[in-house]
């Protein structure tokens, strides 16, 4: 694992925070689950590998919530509630957005607290009342009001600015996305991944960013094949083997 210089780095910053008595705490968000299928076994054999339990980001929308709870039994999963139907609604020519500022605040919160109520009518034990908003956008007026629909969390991409997007929500974002959607749209590799990593870890440790916001890993299960989650797996693993990371839950990181 040390002969990637990137890994390499990430080892050396999680060294700093063992030194000063810190703990980096990480957590794991996965998007755009519906169903079971081949493509959720690996990320299911890693979150067992690793004890590390996974945040999934169900589409509320075309779930099909008896063949998931059947599949998920045993495995400790949580679930968190990604938009509602993970459809664009964004003016023609802007980056898309299931929850633009340019639609009815009313219209969005009846979908956003629809699918909330849907997913906990399917999930009572495992669902976590925390929004996951497609694309990782969402309009400001939404933000204000989730509390009202029912949600105590909120979890985009990029440090946080405070640990509570809107009085009742806590925020709790993913810092390091493990696709490359701009350019092959496949695994960016596991150097790119730590360096992601370590670059977060070093912006909290130097107070450039939240040091209380746990780190957050975003996988794609959909576009990712079973090579892509045996490295990244070997990078798990070095990580949990570290004296100064813990790997947390969903339901941890948002104190519920």
């Amino acid at each position: 694992m040390t002969g990637s210089p990137a890994i390499a780095r990430l080892l050396r910053e999680l060294d700093r925070w063992a030194s000063a008595g810190l703990t980096a705490s990480l957590w794991w968000r996965d998007d755009d689950l519906r169903y079971p299928t081949p493509a959720l076994e690996p990320l299911l054999a890693m979150a067992a590998a690793a004890g590390w339990v996974p945040g999934l980001a169900v589409v509320p929308e075309g779930a099909e919530t008896d063949a998931l709870t059947a599949r998920l039994a045993g495995t400790g999963t949580e679930i968190l509630v990604h938009g509602f139907a993970h459809r664009n609604h964004a003016a023609a020519g802007a980056k898309k957005c299931e929850f633009p500022a340019s639609r009815p605040l009313a219209d969005m919160c009846r979908d956003a607290g629809a699918g909330l109520d849907r997913l906990r009518n399917a999930f009572p034990d495992r669902v976590l009342p925390c929004f996951v908003p497609p694309w990782n956008r969402i309009a400001p007026d939404l933000v204000a009001s989730l509390a009202t629909c029912g949600f105590t969390g909120l979890s985009t991409f990029g440090a946080r600015r405070s640990p509570h997007a809107a009085p009742g929500l806590r925020r709790v974002n993913t810092h390091s996305d493990v696709i490359d959607w701009r350019g092959t749209r496949k695994f960016v590799g596991t150097d790119a991944v730590a360096a992601s990593l370590s670059a977060h870890l070093e912006a909290c440790r130097a107070g450039r960013a939240d040091p209380e916001e746990p780190g957050g890993l975003l996988t794609h299960h959909l576009v990712m094949v079973e090579g892509d989650w045996r490295a990244l797996e070997v990078l798990v693993l070095a990580l949990k083997a570290h004296e100064a990371v813990s790997l947390v839950a969903p339901r941890t990181v948002f104190c519920l």
